[in-house]
Formats: structure tokens, sequence, C-alpha cells
């Protein structure tokens, strides 16, 4: 009896982590949709002030919606990489999941913010640009929103969408490896991706990854969860994934 109970709470519990991880891996098409028809993103990142203050201020309502929705993205990496390291009672994952929790939860700080700079400063230096009248009041709002953008970016993207992501899932991959708790494909798919985020952190070293690793990596990573997510939840109908 006990034995029976303690297998459908593992499978309830890992078909609850599926339909997370895979809610965190479509929540991506929310920002995709969204600040891709409202402003080009993520391309426009690169966009002199000139060009992305007026837009910004033209599609306010949905640059906040879209980057809200991005927010709440990061937000739940943390939450969901946490739930997937509980589903292994493996010693790999004992002695690694204090780092991975901790190396998730830096990449959603920092995520949120870099994200923080489109919900508040950005508006306001979009403002302010429509309410200059010389060129000199637009040169020193264009400093300043430069400033903004790279600070935020390298914080926001370099940081904590690339390494510190990137570090957490590799860790991830490396105990569900050791404790048997993904299958090998799923395993390689998210080193894979880890390998990508990585690539596209380059910039740290002065390297210029390009827009297209950047997009790719993000890509891979949420299509990484959603696997992970359908896996779980085909697995729970099955028997449970926890190893002793």
């Amino acid at each position: 009896m006990k034995n029976t109970i303690h297998i459908e709470a593992t499978r309830t519990s890992t078909a609850v982590t599926g339909v997370l991880s895979l809610v965190q891996g479509l929540l991506i098409l929310i920002p995709t949709i969204v600040l891709g028809q409202a402003i080009g993103w993520p391309g426009s990142l690169g966009d002199p002030a000139s060009v992305a203050l007026p837009r910004l201020l033209e599609q306010e309502s949905a640059v906040r919606f879209g980057y809200a929705a991005y927010a709440l993205l990061s937000i739940l990496f943390v939450v969901t990489v946490t739930i997937l390291t509980r589903l292994s009672r493996g010693k790999t994952m004992a002695r690694l999941m204090t780092f991975i929790v901790s190396f998730a939860l830096a990449s959603t700080v920092f995520r949120t913010i870099g994200i923080i700079r489109w919900l508040a400063p950005m508006p306001q230096l979009a403002t302010s640009w429509a309410d200059a009248t010389t060129d000199q009041e637009r040169y020193a709002i264009s400093i300043a929103f430069d400033m903004l953008n790279a600070y935020g970016g390298t914080i926001g993207e370099v940081l904590g969408v690339s390494l510190f992501a990137a570090i957490a899932l590799i860790l991830l991959c490396i105990a569900a490896f050791n404790d048997r708790l993904f299958p090998t494909w799923l395993v390689g798919f998210g080193m894979i991706a880890a390998v990508a985020l990585l690539a596209s952190a380059s910039e740290l070293v002065g390297i210029d990854p390009g827009a297209v690793v950047a997009v790719l990596s993000t890509t891979l990573i949420q299509f990484w969860f959603m696997a992970a997510g359908v896996w779980l939840l085909i697995r729970s109908t099955k028997q449970p994934v926890a190893v002793s």
C-alpha cells in the first residue's frame, strides 16, 4: 500500500514538473510574437536611440506586456530548474543541487535586472526624447540610452540568459545523466543548448557572436524545456522517474 502511494505521488510530481517545464519552454512565444511584431525584437536590441526610443513610445503597451511576459519566463527559470533537480534522489544531484539552483537563481536575477530597463528607465528616456527640442538634448539622451543598454544587455542577456543559465543547465545534465534521471538524447540536447548559450556569452571576451547565435541559443534552451516537459509527461504515465 505504501509503495503504491509512493509511486502515485512520484508520478504526480513528475507530471506536474513536466507541465511546468513545458510551460517554461512555450512562454518564449509571447515575447517573441508580441515584441517581434511591435519592435522587431530581438534584432531591435542593437538599434540606436534615434530608432529605438520613438518606436518604444509608439509601442509602449506592447513592449511592457512583452517584457513582462519575458520577466515571468525568467522567474520561472529558477523555479523549473529547482523542481527538476528534486526529481532525482541520486548522489550526483545531491552533490550538485546547491550549485545548480544557485546558478539558476543568478540567471533569474540578472535577467530580471536586464529586463527592468525596458519597463522603467527606457520609457522615461523615450518621453524625454520626444520632448527634446535641441540636438544637444537628444545627443545627451542617446548617450544615456547607449550606456544603459550596454549595461543592461551585459547583465541580462550575456550573464543572465547565457552564462549563468548555461552553467546551471550543464550541471543539471551531468547530474541527470549520472543519476539516470533523463535519457541520453535529452542530456545530449541539453548540453548542445548549453554550449550554444556559452557561445553567445563570448561577448565577455570581446567576440561578437552575432544575432543569429544569440537567437539560436535562446531558442534551443526553450526547446529543451519543451522536450523535457513532454518526456516527463509521457514518463509519468508509465513509472516513477526518481531513482535511489
